[in-house]
């Protein structure tokens, strides 16, 4: 059998401000916190017997999503870090708390969505009789990543965000070690000090060719361009919730998502866009290429184009938003223009036009 850890301990500042008020892992795909997609899939791996998340920033927000009623909604083991340890010091402490740890364990990040077949995985891992097992992915832009320098299948050297790239094939984010070389971490980071300190002491580490889909959320344009990549991928003709009331007059224009218990009204026109849960867009609105999460109110005649609209907004009637990102919480008043590339923190009103572009409101 196999351990899995998944960790989702950080801070996510690049994706400020949407990361201010909820963690990475729980920001939503398609109408679904991130994190469900990551232990549906693990839960769903016939080899796999534990599963532990390693939590630190607003920690407590994950454990009461993934717990109901008092009772563990999923079988997940949620570890808190008593202090910033990095990525590979959550491992080592998850080994110093828990004693059942199986021999070949899994770590997967908790902000990057993929569909890697984990028992296809595991049985690679198992089959090449390395201690380690890395997953690599071709990519259009390495130089944000830490590019694989291989050997066959075995991992050569890894160079941390190249500015010339040697090659497309980066650290995936998911990983299999023997446990045994979890006690050798010494260090806070997986890529820069774990895995570099394993190939100079001559560990055997392979490298597991993956083609699917994989995508991170490491800042905001990323976050858009997974919902809508994947909003095309998934719904091509678009998706309305049975619990979702769409007015006859509204206008859909594929690929689009709508959310349970969202109220579209007359004249509006959505296209290629996301409405959260508990929504309620007026008449008359356009949006266009834009994330609305959860319990949003948009008044009647309001455009909102490239955005990214946090949850419990308040946008007014007659308003216009373009290519901007307003944090959970916001009320924008009547009639505001928010121009190009605006950021807005949570909890903030907004009660008169931002005309400057690139404005950041405190």
């Amino acid at each position: 059998m196999v351990s899995a850890i998944v960790l989702a301990g950080g801070y996510a500042t690049r994706l400020r401000p949407l990361s201010l008020t909820k963690p990475k892992a729980l920001l939503p795909i398609l109408g679904m916190p991130l994190l469900d997609y990551i232990l549906s899939s693990l839960e769903s791996t016939p080899q796999i017997d534990k599963i532990y998340l390693s939590l630190r920033v607003m920690a407590d927000k994950i454990v009461e999503h993934i717990r109901k009623d008092g009772k563990d909604k999923r079988n997940v083991i949620p570890v808190i870090e008593p202090t910033r340890l990095g990525d590979a010091g959550a491992l080592k402490y998850i080994l110093t708390q828990q004693n059942d740890l199986s021999d070949d364990v899994l770590v997967v990040y908790g902000d990057i969505y993929n569909e890697v077949d984990y028992n296809k995985l595991v049985d690679f891992h198992q089959s090449k009789g390395c201690d380690a097992t890395i997953v690599g992915t071709q990519v259009e832009d390495p130089k944000r990543y830490g590019v694989l320098l291989v050997d066959g299948d075995k991992l050569i050297q890894i160079i941390e965000k190249p500015k010339a790239p040697i090659s497309n094939l980066i650290n995936a984010g998911v990983y299999v070690f023997k446990k045994k070389l979890l006690e050798k971490i010494d260090g806070m980071s997986i890529s820069k000090d774990f895995l570099p300190r394993l190939l100079t002491n001559g560990t055997c580490i392979t490298v597991y060719p993956y083609r699917g889909l994989w995508m991170d959320i490491g800042v905001p344009s990323d976050y858009m361009r997974i919902n809508l990549e994947l909003l095309a991928l998934k719904y091509p003709k678009g998706y309305i919730d049975k619990d979702a009331k769409v007015s006859e007059k509204a206008i859909l224009k594929p690929p689009f998502y709508i959310g349970e218990g969202s109220v579209i009204g007359e004249d509006t026109i959505i296209r290629n866009s996301i409405i959260g849960k508990s929504g309620n867009v007026g008449k008359g609105c356009y949006i266009e290429e834009s994330i609305l999460m959860d319990d949003i109110r948009v008044g009647d005649f309001t455009l909102i184009k490239g955005s990214i609209i946090g949850d419990k907004n308040t946008v007014g009637k007659w308003s216009r938003i373009e290519d901007s990102i307003l944090g959970d919480e916001v009320t924008v008043y009547d009639t505001v223009l928010i121009n190009k590339d605006t950021v807005i923190l949570p909890y903030k009103e907004v009660t008169e036009s931002v005309h400057d572009k690139g404005k950041i409101i405190l």
